[in-house]
């Protein structure tokens, strides 16, 4: 039985291994991308004096505040907007390939055949989405750190790390909004768009409400406010920030797989 349980994961996993191989390259070149310019705007004061011209309202919202530094440079070409949101859609598309679609391709029903609860097949493909979003975040923090030491841009780690931890259990929230919504209507099309969506209007809701004084507190609504609204690639990180995503989204996981064990499955 504990081997039957174990395939619950490592059959999901073998299956997202090619996707989760892509996204970890395609975030590592992203990140190779950008580091290697930094040389040419290390200690720019002209790009820095220009952006200081736009509105502090307008700096806050796109992360462009001390462009010309470490933290500044990385936060507005990375860590702001773009890995943030390939994080998410990293997460999205493992969880909803592994549910939704497969429930709707008729994947599932050699697994549901199996003397097993349905919630462990979805539980099972839950942690193999955890595991596979793990392994993107690990080549990315590798690339980032070998890519800094190449191109001399000195970051602290114990701010680089906090700050793509974070970018990862943005992944997760999100991710698990996903993993709930396919266990309750397992549509991929739908499972993709709120997942994805969601975090773009999270995105704007801090983005656009910094501009009025009587929306800005509204802003610490949104999750991307939860996680980056302390700078954390320049100040240490609260704790509350991790619980803050990692608490919602495991509550997320629970309403989902309540969820899928009270509707009936989809024929393949």
């Amino acid at each position: 039985m504990n081997s039957q349980r174990f395939e619950l994961v490592t059959g999901p996993l073998r299956s997202m291994r090619r996707a989760i191989a892509w996204w970890s390259a395609g975030m590592a070149a992203l990140v190779a991308g950008t580091v290697i310019f930094w040389p040419i705007f290390k200690g720019s004061t002209g790009i820095t004096d220009a952006l200081n011209h736009l509105p502090p309202t307008v700096l806050t919202a796109f992360g462009l505040q001390d462009f010309g530094s470490p933290a500044g440079y990385l936060r507005a070409n990375l860590y702001e907007i773009v890995v943030p949101i390939l994080f998410v859609a990293t997460a999205v598309t493992l969880v909803g390939g592994q549910t939704a679609s497969d429930e709707a391709a008729g994947r599932l029903e050699l697994y549901l055949a199996q003397p097993v609860r349905r919630e462990a097949v979805y539980l099972g493909r839950a942690i193999a989405a955890l595991i596979g979003l793990a392994v993107v975040t690990l080549a990315l923090l590798v690339v980032q750190i070998v890519m800094d030491a190449v191109v001399d841009l000195p970051i602290d780690l114990g701010f680089l790390l906090p700050t793509v931890l974070l970018c990862a259990f943005v992944g997760v929230f999100y991710g698990s909004i996903a993993f709930a919504v396919a266990c309750a209507r397992p549509r991929p099309s739908v499972v993709m768009a709120v997942g994805i969506e969601l975090a773009v209007l999270s995105y704007l809701i801090v983005a656009m409400f910094s501009f009025s004084t009587v929306l800005q507190p509204w802003s610490q609504l949104s999750p991307w406010s939860w996680a980056f609204a302390g700078d954390p690639l320049q100040t240490a990180t609260d704790l509350w920030r991790y619980g803050a995503l990692v608490v919602p989204s495991i509550a997320l996981v629970l309403i989902g797989l309540r969820a899928v064990a009270h509707r009936d499955i989809a024929a393949g």
